[in-house]
């Protein structure tokens, strides 16, 4: 059984096709594209220093030129032999700040919500997780999971193409539930929060990753028409006594927390692997401590949370 039967009944539909019954034109491309790539024997994972695979193989250009199709891939990086996929986001730099928490995954079932292509799912299985379950509603990003999943050959995570709130998940308990660069996208954060809270095991944590506003702007920073740092849909930005306010009302005990971090042109910018806009166009260019819009800078913190029991 994976997690539970409630996971176990709900995943089964993306083992062996990863988008289920998903209806988007650009599927079957992408089908056939995980089809094509080579199935070697004796491969060599790494996945608690990065997530690499090598193996011999008589096309690497080939190979680099499907995975190309595949674009644009938002996090990694990723190593297929010698080819380098190196993602928008260098993700490795909020691992190390993750790992700085110094959580235990061994062992654990972790529920990453808002996945992306599983970077943070491989990792965790390189620090002894036990169980993973992905949701990720960007199909795009599942193909990016599936073909890399091709070569790691993983059993211990599992992908369904779903919101959260749109998962059906409601009687499955997890360790450990990763929600990061999601709080400031939702229309109502309270409501993510207790969904997270309420799917939760007993002695369970949510590592929460989020923007934080500068504390002048009391509890959060309402973005006019919901762009910030040229992103959609962000709706509120909280402060770090907004967040622990949200935090108290919903009975969730910080129990660790990082100290907020700039987000760099290193650790976000365009790539060959996501050739379009980026970090770069997010800042004003005369004063890059502002976004375009002339909001404070992103500055992204981490907050570990446990049920209080109140």
């Amino acid at each position: 059984m994976f997690i539970s039967e409630e996971v176990e009944k709900l995943s089964q539909d993306y083992l062996e096709n990863p988008f289920g019954k998903k209806k988007d034109k650009r599927i079957e491309g992408w089908l056939e594209i995980i089809k094509a790539l080579p199935q070697p024997d004796n491969i060599q994972v790494e996945l608690l220093s990065e997530v690499s695979v090598n193996f011999h193989c008589n096309d690497s250009r080939g190979l680099e030129e499907k995975l190309l199709l595949l674009l644009p891939w938002r996090k990694g990086p990723f190593k297929v032999n010698e080819i380098f996929i190196d993602s928008e986001w260098d993700s490795g730099k909020k691992w190390e700040r993750f790992l700085k928490l110094n959580l235990d995954l061994k062992g654990k079932s972790i529920l990453d919500v808002g996945s992306g292509n599983g970077y943070y799912a491989f990792r965790s299985i390189g620090l002894g997780a036990e169980q993973i379950l992905c949701l990720e509603p960007n199909l795009m990003h599942v193909s990016q999971f599936a073909a890399i999943n091709h070569f790691v050959d993983s059993k211990m995570i599992r992908m369904i193409p779903e919101r959260l709130e749109n998962s059906s998940l409601e009687n499955s308990d997890f360790d450990l539930i990763f929600s990061m660069g999601l709080l400031y996208h939702q229309r109502n954060p309270k409501q993510h929060l207790y969904d997270l809270r309420n799917l939760l095991s007993k002695k369970g944590r949510v590592i929460l990753e989020t923007i934080v506003s500068p504390k002048e702007y009391g509890v959060a920073l309402e973005p006019k028409e919901a762009k910030y740092a040229s992103m959609p849909n962000v709706h509120y930005l909280h402060t770090d006594f907004g967040c622990k306010l949200l935090f108290k009302e919903l009975g969730l005990r910080v129990i660790a927390e990082s100290a907020p971090e700039l987000t760099s042109e290193e650790e976000q910018r365009k790539t060959i692997w996501m050739p379009f806009k980026s970090f770069e166009s997010a800042l004003n260019q005369d004063n890059k401590s502002l976004t375009i819009e002339g909001y404070p800078a992103p500055a992204r913190k981490f907050y570990v949370l446990e049920d209080s029991g109140i």
